[in-house]
């Protein structure tokens, strides 16, 4: 059984409330499928987000909430949602895509009057997904990436795989890249848009992820030769690693070309991701010294608090590599050992006879 009285005169008293407080409240009673499908009519979205927005409504959403009434959804239906989805295995990134359409669209409702409070606001810490069971980061040692590179099977591939060590782009952004973006007399590439899952190359999300990128120079050189001997150095439209076709080059075959890499290698288990070799990027970053804003400006993050959550281990371990607590401790500790050694030397050679 869905709700209550009490819950009822709870909503009953939330709406009087903002009603006192000035403001607009017109409740709906359609039900969630009515108001969620509504909304996603009105979206302008880039393709893949309309894909996982309609993915989490049509596959967990609608069958779980679409016959209540949207006002009478409660925080404890959405936590027992959440654990439902717990109980089916589901890891934690996966409930979070789920919730994200369910987030926004009671979020809007509220604001706009049509239902008392955002349900997803009184979830205690506890009942919200967890991020704990992703899969841990593979980070490539140094010889990993020359023998990963080294067994490429071809030098288009080679350049793309060893851009993403040497320059820590996306897989999206480093196959949206156009010749317009490659500078050969400086080496810096401009990171601007992506390539889409559907083949389209559209602008990156947030300022801070259209950035300018140094990479090595005679990458540089090897990119422009890649260009020129497909014969598009003159055409800034063309993809730097395109298709036979002249599209930019699927996910998928990226993905092929690594795993094909990382078997002829050898490499130990687990084999790397393409994403992994983004995470490799930033932790060389680290073990070079570059502090956190240098890296986060790098990787096109919006705030230096998103790169030291994604990478806060790496930090941890570089910051605890640059301490001299433990040296100083040592030290510090070491001496009142010679110290008390050479009272007790001193204490015996006055009490022998």
């Amino acid at each position: 059984m869905h709700g209550n009285l009490e819950d009822a005169e709870a909503r009953r008293a939330q709406l009087r409330i903002r009603k006192q407080q000035g403001a607009r409240i017109e409740p709906t009673r359609q039900t969630f499928e009515q108001y969620a499908r509504e909304w996603l009519e009105r979206q302008t979205l880039r393709p893949r987000t309309l894909e996982i927005y309609s993915w989490a409504l049509n596959q967990h959403l609608i069958p779980y909430f679409g016959r209540r009434r949207l006002d009478q959804i409660t925080a404890e239906e959405i936590a027992a949602f959440v654990a439902q989805m717990k109980r089916k295995k589901l890891k934690g990134w996966t409930i979070t895509s789920a919730l994200r359409p369910l987030s926004i669209i009671l979020a809007q409702a509220a604001r706009k009057g049509r239902i008392p409070v955002d349900p997803i606001s009184q979830l205690e810490r506890g009942e919200r997904p967890r991020h704990d069971d992703q899969r841990p980061k593979r980070i490539l040692t140094l010889d990993e990436m020359h023998a990963l590179l080294a067994h490429v099977d071809s030098e288009h591939y080679r350049c793309l795989l060893e851009l993403m060590l040497t320059s820590g782009l996306q897989i999206g952004e480093a196959l949206g890249l156009t010749v317009a973006d490659l500078d050969l007399e400086h080496a810096p590439i401009r990171v601007e848009y992506q390539l889409g899952r559907d083949g389209s190359r559209t602008l990156l999300k947030t300022e801070e992820s259209r950035r300018a990128i140094d990479i090595p120079p005679q990458l540089m050189r090897r990119l422009i030769t890649l260009v020129t001997e497909r014969g598009d150095r003159f055409n800034p439209r063309a993809f730097v690693f395109a298709s036979r076709n002249g599209t930019g080059n699927e996910r998928k075959v990226a993905r092929a070309a690594l795993d094909r890499a990382t078997k002829a290698a050898k490499l130990a288990a687990p084999k790397p991701t393409l994403h992994d070799l983004r995470h490799s990027h930033a932790s060389m970053l680290f073990a070079l010294d570059h502090n956190l804003v240098a890296i986060q400006r790098r990787l096109g993050h919006r705030k230096p608090d998103t790169t030291l959550r994604v990478y806060a281990h790496e930090w941890r371990y570089h910051e605890a590599q640059r301490s001299h607590i433990g040296n100083q401790l040592d030290q510090l500790f070491n001496t009142g050992k010679r110290r008390q050694r050479q009272a007790t030397v001193a204490s015996a050679a006055q009490t022998a006879p």
